[in-house]
């Protein structure tokens, strides 16, 4: 009904201004001393020019008034649809008419297991409906303010499309969250897909001289370590059902996707040897490859399996590790190795020479069973890591204790994590594929040699 007023008023406007368009044409003929045919004009004519203007000034205060009453209208719509878009910024996209489709959004009441809140979670599931195609997903992330210049029409031909930034933030974050690898390696941002980054060999030296006698010299080495970008993916099929509820699929897929990756990233770190499988990483696994003796602990003889493991063979994998690294260090293992070791001497009764810690001598208690044990031990803390070994057997790494930071270099290649999808795949089965990429690489470059420990240190059974 506005429009329609606006557009009266147009119309009115338009035929004021043709009226004064009319009169400004036989006034300035009629200043000539002729009609506008061109005769001359008589007295009488001339003796009304001072009315013809008084209809000219009328005229004119008319298409102002018109003027002012046409802006009002059109501010009163432009309010109006302001106040619709808050009305409805915050709701779902309006419901499409059952005839046309067989799935509705609904709430999403459920635990959110990656994200922090459902409003957070509601925002990325609309965004990636929208960035795959969603017209009614789409709308609603315009009226939110989220990001939408790169979704398009056809996804599929675009091969990928920029991922949302509170998605992809939510990704890196739970893939540091769920994995061991990413929070514990020194990381950089790889901008191109291979990056040299340099390692410290060899530093100055200090020499005591006496007075008036020449300082000596001494230059830094150092070696470039090369990173060069790997691609890690992932991908499922989501069922369209699943897809209805916007704020189901983003913590689905941004949990499924992070736990996949994590695992993948920690895999490589700890069990890495150079095949496909790792995509051609070599993790720490290399420790124990023969060329890194020193950095290697085996346990005494005749332990070759955990629960044989005494106090001793820990120790011993301390007294390996440099000073400089120790401060920073940390025990590695799987928690089965934890419990059926480290635990299992915390809770020990210290029997002489049983090579058990002793803490509750006398015997135990229920009480002292029911109490929790200490997630530090021999003074660093204790990382479980599921990659790891749960059952390591004769002459397998059963822990890490170390500096991985000063060990290794991660790089993630910039960008970050990339989601693409397509709906032409699975088309039969009503499913959308969805696949995750993120680059990187992973490389040791201090595991020591055959007579100087690295920060890190091996732990071996006999």
């Amino acid at each position: 009904m506005a429009a329609s007023r606006v557009k009266e008023l147009l119309d009115e406007l338009a035929s004021v201004l043709a009226e004064m368009g009319a009169l400004d044409e036989s006034g300035a003929a009629e200043e000539a001393g002729e009609m506008v045919d061109g005769t001359p004009a008589p007295r009488s004519a001339l003796d009304d020019a001072e009315t013809r203007q008084a209809r000219y000034d009328e005229l004119l205060a008319k298409a102002d008034r018109l003027r002012a009453a046409i802006a009002k209208a059109e501010a009163t719509d432009a309010r109006k649809a302001e106040l619709s878009k808050v009305l409805t910024r915050s709701a779902p996209a309006a419901e499409i008419p059952a005839a046309k489709a067989r799935i509705y959004p609904v709430a999403f009441r459920g635990t959110l297991r990656a994200f922090d809140d459902h409003e957070t979670a509601y925002r990325c599931g609309q965004w990636l409906k929208a960035a795959h195609g969603d017209a009614e997903a789409r709308r609603w992330c315009r009226d939110a303010g989220i990001e939408t210049r790169d979704m398009g029409e056809n996804v599929n031909s675009l091969g990928g499309v920029t991922v949302f930034d509170q998605f992809e933030n939510q990704l890196i974050r739970l893939v540091e969250k769920y994995g061991v690898a990413a929070n514990i390696a020194q990381k950089i941002t790889m901008t191109t897909d291979t990056v040299l980054a340099p390692r410290r060999l060899t530093g100055v030296s200090a020499s005591w001289i006496g007075e008036n006698t020449t300082i000596p010299t001494s230059d830094p080495t150092a070696t470039m370590v090369q990173l060069v970008a790997k691609k890690l993916a992932v991908a499922t099929r989501v069922s369209n059902e699943l897809l209805a509820d916007s704020a189901m699929v983003a913590d689905w897929l941004a949990s499924e996707f992070s736990l996949a990756m994590a695992k993948a990233q920690d895999d490589a770190v700890f069990l890495g040897d150079g095949t496909s499988t790792y995509g051609g990483i070599r993790g720490l696994a290399q420790i124990t490859d023969g060329t890194h003796a020193a950095s290697v602990a085996t346990a005494a003889s005749g332990n070759t399996t955990v629960a044989a493991l005494d106090i001793d063979d820990f120790l011993a994998a301390m007294g390996k590790l440099p000073r400089y690294a120790i401060g920073t260090s940390a025990w590695y293992m799987h928690p089965a190795v934890y419990h059926n070791a480290v635990q299992r001497m915390m809770l020990s009764s210290g029997t002489a020479g049983s090579g058990t810690i002793g803490a509750l001598a006398g015997g135990n208690t229920a009480a002292n069973l029911a109490q929790s044990t200490p997630t530090t031990f021999l003074g660093l803390p204790v990382v479980w890591v599921l990659s790891m070994n749960s059952a390591p057997t004769t002459g397998q790494t059963y822990a890490y204790v170390g500096d991985v930071s000063l060990a290794s270099i991660m790089g993630i290649k910039a960008g970050g994590v990339s989601i693409s999808s397509s709906d032409e795949r699975y088309f039969e089965y009503d499913q959308r594929a969805y696949r995750s990429c993120l680059r990187m690489d992973y490389v040791v470059h201090s595991a020591g040699d055959a007579t100087t420990a690295g920060p890190v240190i091996a732990c071996k059974l006999a």
